[in-house]
């Protein structure tokens, strides 16, 4: 009889493909099949690092003895991988090639700020996250002391770039970072510079469409004559605000003068807006705490004189703070009645020692509340 052939164990192999390049906590699916073609086999992944060889993953094959097992790396470097057929790497029943990964450096940075920026100017910190993955959320953070506190979430645009307003109506210092929000998330150096309150004055023309409530034909100025002046004055909230003032071209630099010392002082302006605002209504400027130049009216209280405000120079100042004793003996606005004591000072009140009192005196500017019926509010040349 003749003796059986011989039958050679076919060898069992195990691929692992060349795992594709990924950015660092991003997930990385890694590829490979079983040679017999067998499913349900039970497939190790196995990660080289200085302590020895350490698992990192499992999965069974499939149909065609296919397998996947997807995992992030926290930090970029390049792994050294190998699968094996069960759940130990020694005396597995067959291992796949050696495989090299790539996992790239995900980074944020900000673009190098200003030492210092003027206040009320849009101050905004940009910077670029790599990769570009259009509407990733990108946070700003702010040194407060020991600790970072959260200022500012932004998302970044298709190039990778973001920009983050930083709140500018406070003169301070600021130190600021940005990062990513992952659970590994990705942190930018620190940069630091200033916000300063300056007056920052503009001016420019205006025609009568801007002033159509306090002015029309026949007025002692008109508007070719006047300028609007938008400059920075500290608020009631202890915050810095821009306001305007519609005035004649011979008081711009006066006006620039005064309230730049009224900066220098933190006087406090509760707001500053053309009475057209208003409807051109004095009454209801007044009582708006406003403070003013132009209004092109006659006199409150006295319909038969035309106000010195008409020629753009004359100006009143927080009028509830600082109200008016009209000709008809009534005081205006009626919401500032309390402030007819002078003995006690608050905020916004006006006096022979304030800042723009002294600066207005100092531009040859008369103050009504030296008249027999005072006008606290009121400065004239």
């Amino acid at each position: 009889m003749d003796p059986e052939p011989t039958v050679e164990p076919v060898a069992l192999g195990l691929t692992l493909d060349q795992p594709a390049a990924q950015w660092e906590d991003r997930a990385v699916t890694l590829r490979g099949r079983l040679s017999s073609g067998a499913s349900g086999w039970f497939i190790s992944l196995w990660q080289n690092t200085s302590s020895g060889w350490v698992l990192r993953g499992s999965t069974r094959t499939t149909t065609g003895g296919a397998y996947s097992i997807t995992r992030s790396w926290p930090t970029p470097g390049r792994p050294t991988l190998q699968a094996a057929v069960g759940a130990s790497r020694s005396g597995a029943l067959a291992l796949s090639p050696v495989r090299y990964g790539t996992i790239s450096n995900r980074s944020i940075a900000l673009v190098r700020p200003s030492p210092a920026y003027v206040a009320l100017t849009g101050v905004a910190v940009t910077g670029k996250v790599t990769p570009a993955e259009a509407g990733r959320k990108v946070v700003l953070d702010y040194s407060a002391g020991s600790t970072w506190r959260a200022l500012r979430t932004v998302s970044i645009d298709a190039k990778g770039n973001f920009r983050a307003a930083v709140p500018d109506n406070y003169p301070r210092r600021w130190t600021v970072r940005a990062r990513t929000v992952e659970s590994a998330a990705e942190y930018s150096g620190a940069a630091s510079f200033d916000v300063r309150a300056y007056l920052n004055p503009r001016v420019s023309t205006i025609t009568a469409a801007d002033i159509p409530s306090t002015y029309r034909a026949g007025c002692p100025v008109g508007p070719s004559k006047l300028r609007r002046l938008v400059l920075t004055h500290w608020g009631f909230d202890g915050r810095l605000h821009r306001g305007e003032l519609i005035l004649r071209d011979a008081a711009v630099q006066k006006m620039i003068t005064v309230w730049n010392a009224g900066l220098l002082a933190h006087f406090p302006i509760r707001r500053m807006q053309r009475v057209d605002v208003f409807g051109g209504s004095d009454i209801k400027a007044m009582e708006a705490d406003n403070t003013s130049v132009f209004n092109c009216r006659q006199v409150t209280g006295n319909p038969y004189a035309l106000s010195p405000h008409s020629y753009g120079y004359a100006i009143d100042i927080n009028t509830v703070e600082n109200p008016y004793l009209a000709s008809n003996g009534v005081w205006y606005p009626q919401n500032g009645l309390t402030y007819r004591n002078r003995g006690t000072a608050r905020p916004g009140m006006l006096f022979r020692g304030s800042t723009p009192t002294k600066a207005l005196l100092a531009q040859s500017y008369v103050w009504g509340a030296l008249w027999r019926n005072p006008d606290y509010q009121h400065f004239q040349p």
